[in-house]
């Protein structure tokens, strides 16, 4: 995911982030003077291993029949969202990097510009991107899934005062929502950026910023990337739904597991709270338990009491904590799966490899590990040993390309089906050349932590939290 960068933290240098990412991760120092396309290949270099975990087999299956439903709700005719889902099958690798930005966002257009290369390298047709969209519209200054930096212009993408995007999720379904692209810093005329861009973009009324941006990145994408790859965009509407089939079927794993007195979800909790203790602290932190409340688009944190789900904060909310209740409060959408639960029906369970973020690369390691110390709890070794025979799971795979050009303008240079000068272009550059400053790891007081123990000898590649990395 996007993480937000911290004020005034250490600052390390690019070369002191490189050595700390090849220590955690030796494979990756092996493609510092490679090139781009070489290290996006490996990326995107997976193969499905025998599946003889049923439960492995059952995940995926319920994985499939969500793209499949996600396909054809995003316009997809049938025999196009069964491909899709027997590619994520067949070439089990997601990318969760960026947030739900329209394509054109420089964050996730160079990351997709990325995924692009590896899909290439390996003559790909799909292209499953996960985007959270748990974010509101604003996530710091003019940044943020309603701003959008057109030329040296900003742009308020759906048009809204700060009051409308600051307490919002973009996945609020409280619209009409609509791409009004106003210019904030020249009033009057659009300018020829915004012309284009506007005749470009859906022109109709959305319930949600959710869907709006996803239909407009499909259109982007089939009129500026690669036709020949079929691009579906999920996000925590989908999986809000995955979560649903997984309760409503009393074989998936997860329904045995999520409300029986196993005693799996107290050990899970009890082991990021550990975490949050420890060396590794701040990396995972246990914001909210499973799930977030919503209130028509407000999201709340909440806390397992007992047997109950119940706000943290002030908010009037309290949910009975098994099955029909949670089944029903996420189909009306007053709950919300946290990240850490998304990951578990996306990417831990049905055994999908998950490209992210500098913080991503940290935090899903660790997730692995306290989902495993819940199954070595409950003894369920089959499970355990599956996934810790997995390679690679989670990859530094978002903002790996850091450019400076404005991406709208740039494509708008290419014209509609050149991205490949694109790919070649940024291709070629040596990965070390390639991702810039790494101001997302030299700026985070995290990675600052996390570099000041792993040179005290506390944290490293030999830690048992990292065994899962």
């Amino acid at each position: 995911m996007t993480e937000p960068m911290d004020a005034e933290v250490p600052q390390l240098t690019k070369h002191v982030v490189l050595e700390l990412i090849g220590e955690l991760f030796p494979w990756i120092a092996e493609y510092r003077q490679r090139s781009l396309s070489d290290y996006a290949r490996a990326a995107f270099d997976v193969e499905p291993r025998p599946n003889n975990c049923a439960v492995r087999r059952h995940a995926m299956l319920l994985l499939q029949r969500c793209i499949r439903r996600a396909a054809r709700n995003a316009g997809f005719a049938d025999d196009r969202a069964r491909l899709i889902a027997a590619e994520i099958a067949n070439a089990p690798v997601m990318q969760a990097g960026p947030h739900l930005h329209l394509l054109i966002e420089p964050d996730a257009y160079y990351t997709h510009l990325f995924s692009l290369m590896g899909l290439n390298a390996h003559r790909r047709s799909a292209y499953v991107s996960y985007a959270v969209s748990t974010v509101k519209f604003v996530e710091r200054g003019r940044k943020g899934p309603g701003w959008l930096k057109l030329g040296d212009d900003a742009i308020n993408v759906f048009g809204l005062s700060r009051s409308q995007m600051i307490p919002y999720s973009i996945l609020a379904q409280n619209g009409p929502y609509r791409f009004a692209l106003k210019n904030v810093d020249r009033a009057g005329d659009d300018g020829d950026l915004v012309a284009r861009l506007r005749s470009i973009l859906p022109q109709g009324e959305f319930a949600s910023a959710a869907v709006a941006i996803k239909q407009a990145n499909a259109e982007l994408w089939c009129r500026y990337f690669d036709r020949g790859i079929d691009f579906l965009q999920i996000d925590d509407e989908d999986v809000v739904d995955l979560v649903v089939e997984h309760l409503q079927d009393k074989s998936s794993w997860l329904a045995r597991n999520l409300f029986e007195e196993t005693g799996f979800v107290q050990c899970v909790l009890s082991s990021i709270e550990a975490l949050a203790g420890g060396h590794w602290q701040g990396w995972l932190k246990n914001a909210t338990d499973l799930f977030w409340g919503s209130d028509r688009g407000r999201l709340f944190p909440l806390r397992l009491a007992g047997s109950r789900l119940e706000a943290r904060g002030p908010e009037d909310f309290s949910l009975e904590f098994v099955a029909d209740a949670v089944i029903e409060a996420l189909q009306a959408r007053k709950i919300i799966p946290n990240l850490f639960l998304m990951f578990i029906v996306t990417a831990i369970l049905p055994g999908i490899r998950v490209l992210g973020g500098s913080r991503h690369i940290v935090y899903y390691p660790l997730m692995r590990y306290v989902f495993c110390r819940g199954l070595d709890m409950n003894r369920d070794e089959e499970l355990s040993a599956t996934i810790a025979a997995d390679q690679k799971p989670g990859i530094w795979g978002h903002r790996v390309l850091l450019e400076d050009a404005e991406p709208f303008s740039e494509l708008d240079m290419l014209g509609s089906g050149n991205i490949q000068a694109a790919l070649r272009k940024y291709g070629r550059l040596p990965l070390e050349g390639a991702c810039g400053t790494l101001e997302s790891f030299a700026g985070d007081s995290l990675w600052a932590s996390l570099k000041a123990r792993h040179d005290e000898g506390a944290v490293g590649a030999n830690n048992p939290e990292w065994a899962f990395s």
